[in-house]
């Protein structure tokens, strides 16, 4: 729905500023986000408007697409919003690099009576004049021109690449490519501390981080791999636990050091062709494992090969025994939905990223078909000294159903949630008021301000113009306290609203099939942490839209807790607790 209120008449102008990271190959700056933030800021100023921010910044985001920049979606959600009267970039390519969207914008932006603004000097462009839609035409044609060309270019270079056996894309790991462009084996690698962490650094003895710290090259490690799978002794998993005992690390996307899993030992491996000097078509993940007769025809270059080439021919030969093609029936068309992968995480791995401050060793348990049971499985080849890896769905998710009952309460106890509620917002000063007397104040004194309005205006005391902007800001003032409900009020309908969902999925959870019960887990679940060697949930997070209702029933425990601590020893009342596998801070 477009919006009815005109940019003269809106009490706050908001710019809605978009900034999109482009890719140069020459590293120029001059559309990098701080440019564009700078100059769409200074246009603001000068206009008078409020900006607010969307942003693609996370990596090279194309203007020829939408779906990829969540940037752009969400100022477009925006559009709606009754102060909005511009729309803020750089120059038009940071929109779109296609004609037909910018015509589209327009048309938009037009019927919403919402401005197109361009902050780059010399690039100011006027969408109110039939020259300027003509000029915005013509410059939107070249952006899309330009965009299809530096494609083309990039394909025919990446073509041209190949031709001369040359990769193209991330190096294999282990790997660094040389002046001319050839793979080579990389001098970069990282630490191995006593306590288990990777810093990542070189191989100079000055440089020790600490006194009986040892260095790991990523080349070693990568042949360390190689070597260990060629025996034939060894799966990809197995390696990497090995791998891990003996202290080899692995190099993310961003260059930073960590510890090896199975995944990383499968890249490793699909990657010997290239290892050996061979560019081929298709990128690893995409390829067919070779027959033992296509297996003798490809012609690995020992001249450009970063291992030996008995030594990838070996690991291309095991590789080939271990293939299983499998059967084709078809499409699969019922796939298991395992209500609880993904959103259930490792106690231990959650402990270790807590203690090192890193997130990236935090491990989700999915969904397996193990020994004739379905089971949650920990990640394979990460070993984070947890001795069980996996536990039955049954386990898992009775535990889960128990920890949702828990969360239930009466409906007196609602009553005294929404209570406190109300005490966590008493005013500072300690003076109460009534919320409903408050509510009729506002409400007298806004009307008597239109009448004031409407009498200046007759008097000819005020112009049009101020006189319908004043209108306004009151119209809107009213229209939010005649719809303003009382914290309590407003308590109460969250609230109740939350104990319905949490009721309905504790009514609905054992008799729930898998499917149903994944959607209820995730609607309501942010995450929870489960110890595999304990068997149990040990601590949970909730949407954040239910957020204050578990606040509120940890604060309502607390007081219970308080109460009856006055006549009840502690081992009294905790054996008056549901037992669950664990004994959260909230339980009744």
């Amino acid at each position: 729905m477009s919006s009815l209120t005109l940019p003269q008449l809106r009490s706050e102008r908001i710019a809605l500023c978009y900034v999109r990271l482009s890719w140069t190959r020459e590293g120029d700056d001059t559309q990098s986000p701080d440019r564009q933030r700078a100059n769409i800021l200074k246009k603001c100023q000068e206009e008078g408007l409020t900006p607010v921010w969307f942003e693609d910044v996370d990596g090279h985001k194309s203007g020829r697409e939408v779906k990829n920049r969540p940037g752009w979606q969400a100022l477009i959600q925006h559009l709606d919003h009754p102060n909005v009267v511009a729309v803020v970039a750089n120059d038009l390519s940071r929109l779109h690099r296609k004609g037909w969207r910018i015509g589209k914008l327009i048309d938009t932006l037009e019927q919403r009576h919402i401005s197109l603004i361009t902050a780059a000097p010399g690039k100011q462009i006027d969408t109110s004049t039939t020259m300027g839609k003509f000029v915005i035409n013509i410059t939107a044609t070249f952006d899309e021109q330009y965009a299809d060309d530096i494609a083309d270019k990039v394909i025919d270079g990446i073509q041209h690449r190949k031709r001369n056996g040359k990769s193209v894309g991330r190096p294999p790991f282990g790997t660094m490519r040389n002046a001319k462009g050839y793979l080579t084996p990389s001098d970069e690698g990282a630490w191995w501390l006593l306590d288990g962490r990777f810093v990542k650094g070189t191989a100079a003895e000055e440089e020790t981080p600490e006194a009986g710290a040892v260095w790991r090259g990523y080349y070693q490690a990568a042949e360390r791999i190689l070597t260990l799978y060629a025996t034939g002794e060894w799966g990809a998993e197995a390696i990497a636990y090995r791998l891990n005992e003996e202290g080899y690390p692995f190099r993310d996307r961003k260059g930073k050091p960590r510890v090896i899993c199975r995944d990383d030992v499968r890249r490793v491996l699909a990657n010997w062709p290239e290892y050996g000097g061979l560019v081929l078509d298709k990128p690893a993940k995409d390829r067919d494992i070779p027959t033992e007769s296509e297996l003798q025809h490809l012609p690995l270059d020992p001249n450009r090969a970063v291992f030996p080439l008995d030594l990838l021919t070996r690991v291309a030969q095991v590789r080939c025994q271990r293939a299983v093609k499998p059967v084709d029936r078809g499409h699969k068309r019922t796939v298991y939905p395992y209500a609880l992968s993904y959103i259930t995480r490792c106690a231990h791995c959650e402990a270790l990223a807590d203690t090192e401050s890193d997130p990236a060793k935090r491990t989700n348990l999915n969904g397996t078909f193990m020994n004739g049971h379905r089971r949650y499985r920990h990640k394979p080849g990460v070993n984070c000294g947890c001795i069980s890896r996996s536990v039955l769905c049954e386990e898992l998710e009775a535990d889960f159903g128990r920890l949702i009952k828990g969360l239930v309460v009466s409906e007196d106890a609602l009553q005294l949630m929404v209570q406190l509620a109300a005490q966590m917002k008493v005013d500072p000063d300690g003076e109460t008021t009534d919320p409903k007397l408050e509510r009729q104040r506002h409400l007298e004194r806004i009307k008597k301000k239109i009448r004031n309005v409407k009498t200046l205006f007759a008097e000819g005391h005020i112009e049009a113009e101020e006189f319908h902007q004043r209108m306004a800001e009151n119209e809107r003032e009213l229209a939010y306290w005649e719809a303003y409900t009382t914290q309590q009020e407003q308590a109460m309908l969250e609230l109740t609203k939350c104990l319905d969902v949490i009721e309905q999925v504790a009514k609905l959870w054992d008799i729930a099939d898998p499917k149903e019960r994944q959607l209820m887990a995730r609607n309501l679940f942010d995450f929870i942490v489960y110890n595999l060697d304990e068997q149990r949930i040990v601590d949970f997070r909730l949407k954040p839209w239910a957020d204050r209702f578990l606040v509120l029933r940890a604060a309502l425990y607390e007081d219970e807790v308080a109460v009856k601590m006055q006549n009840a020893p502690t081992q009294a009342l905790k054996r008056n607790m549901p037992h669950t596998g664990f004994e959260p801070v909230f339980w009744p």
